[in-house]
């Protein structure tokens, strides 16, 4: 049965103040029941009427549904809006495992298996003994890390340029990758400092590896409140 357009109306405006973007959800009813969901997420929340008894059930993410009675309307838009904001926080809170593992294969080398494992020639050594240098120089100049953190960041970046003369250039991508990784679950530093190596690296070494350039970490998180 269709609900009035005052119904329709107080439902839309809870979805909107529970902080949802509306063209992302969609309003359906029939005989039985009304049904909101949000399609990004796949959550959504039933309403039943039964002799002016209304009838909720509550789903958000991969959470157990959540059933609810209450006896007036008056009532039902607050439990609209509630699931609207629980929605809205489980949608901005990031899966912390996934983004591991999403990290994790940006960076160890998924898909590089046809990189040719070729030595660097003098020149190209030379080429990442400087963009290395360069690296160490705003590292040494950051104001968002310790002295510990630079020291511990400088000595990464010895290793690479020293595996830069005897490993090949898949090898060293590979080695690479295991440095940015090492720093960033060892929180030695934030992610956006990791992101900017790589992004240094791939942006000056990229001709070294067939035009593939260095990977991209995948963007920062929100904080976890």
């Amino acid at each position: 049965m269709q609900p009035l357009k005052g119904v329709r109306n107080s439902i839309y405006k809870a979805v909107v103040a529970g902080g949802l973007d509306a063209a992302e959800c969609n309003f359906t009813y029939d005989e039985v029941e009304w049904r909101i969901s949000h399609g990004p997420s796949q959550s959504y929340f039933l309403i039943r009427s039964d002799l002016g008894k209304y009838t909720t059930t509550s789903v958000v993410g991969e959470n157990p549904p959540w059933p609810s009675e209450s006896y007036t309307w008056a009532s039902v838009p607050d439990k609209v809006k509630l699931w609207a904001v629980e929605v809205r926080y489980d949608v901005d809170t990031p899966d912390l495992w996934a983004e591991l593992r999403r990290t994790q294969g940006v960076l160890t080398g998924a898909g590089y298996e046809d990189l040719e494992n070729t030595p660097f020639t003098p020149d190209e050594q030379a080429e990442i003994l400087e963009k290395l240098g360069e690296i160490k120089e705003l590292v040494e100049r950051s104001d968002t890390l310790s002295e510990q953190q630079k020291l511990s960041v400088e000595a990464k970046l010895d290793v690479l340029a020293e595996a830069a003369a005897r490993a090949g250039r898949r090898d060293w991508r590979l080695m690479f990758g295991g440095v940015i990784l090492g720093l960033i679950l060892q929180q030695l530093v934030p992610q956006e400092v990791a992101s900017t190596i790589v992004e240094m690296v791939g942006n000056g070494l990229g001709h070294l590896f067939d035009g593939d350039g260095l990977p991209v970490l995948p963007p920062a998180p929100p904080p976890v409140l």
